[in-house]
């Protein structure tokens, strides 16, 4: 898995993720779940469209057969340069490109799995279109729903929604940040509680942390995003079970015209 996370401001956007990469796969024919079968450290899950003020994260599968997402990514940058060249460039248009390139390589790739034993790939979009002051962002996910979704939708009255979303082994923070387990509610479910009546409690953050986004100076969202990959590195590396996030975090930042690295590994040869 991966942890990515986003923070939207009124200054910018900034994105994180962690570095560790988990490939999914069938070890025999015989079984009937995908399973780990490999884990590397220097994953690239934070990346920039071209030269634009766009950035993509990634998490899931770490791959599509031999081919990793960030190869997948450069080359539809490669195949589609009249979209990034433009001047009147729009998120949405560059999300549904990736999307489908994406797509396309995925269902190639898996043909004949049913639905539920595609590995999982999710694909988050999100920067500054043309002129365009305040970030647009989007996710899609394979295989359960391949739609785009617009993440932070402008409120009621059109002002901005600012906040933290998070993406991936997400479970650290919506303990943290939501203030539940989310394996809880299944199992409230399980016992009979009404699923209405478990989403209208979830639904009423009563138990949720009383973060303050509108406001919020852009160097204090870079901490915040390192912090919270931190904190699911930190819970993934003591908890039971493989380490499915871990290594270095990459940090952009996206303002209106420009993308910026706040932190980014380097390669050379780590010892």
């Amino acid at each position: 898995m991966s942890i990515c996370v986003s923070v939207r401001v009124a200054e910018g956007l900034v994105l994180a993720a962690d570095s560790a990469t988990v490939l999914m796969g069938y070890i025999s024919p015989q079984h009937k779940a995908p399973s780990i079968i490999q884990t590397f450290e220097h994953s690239n899950k934070v990346c920039q469209i071209g030269d634009l003020p766009v950035g993509v994260m990634t998490w899931g599968n770490a791959a599509i057969l031999d081919r990793t997402i960030q190869s997948l990514i450069m080359e539809c940058e490669y195949e589609h340069t009249e979209l990034l060249r433009s001047s009147d460039y729009n998120i949405k248009l560059i999300t549904e490109t990736v999307k489908k390139f994406i797509a396309d390589r995925y269902d190639q790739a898996y043909p004949e799995l049913e639905r539920k034993r595609r590995p999982p790939l999710g694909i988050f979009i999100g920067g500054y279109g043309y002129h365009q002051f305040y970030s647009e962002l989007y996710t899609c996910d394979f295989p359960e729903c391949e739609d785009l979704s617009l993440v932070r939708p402008d409120k009621a009255d059109g002002s901005p929604s600012f906040g933290t979303n998070w993406f991936g082994s997400g479970e650290a923070l919506t303990r943290l940040v939501k203030g539940f387990d989310p394996q809880v509610l299944d199992d409230l479910a399980q016992h009979g509680v009404a699923r209405d009546t478990i989403e209208m409690w979830a639904g009423k953050a009563a138990g949720e942390l009383p973060l303050i986004f509108d406001g919020m100076p852009l160097q204090d969202a870079i901490e915040f995003a390192n912090f919270a990959v931190q904190v699911t590195i930190g819970v993934c590396r003591f908890r039971a079970g493989p380490p499915v996030c871990g290594g270095d975090v990459d940090i952009a930042v996206i303002t209106p015209g420009k993308f910026h690295w706040a932190q980014r590994k380097q390669w050379a040869i780590k010892e």
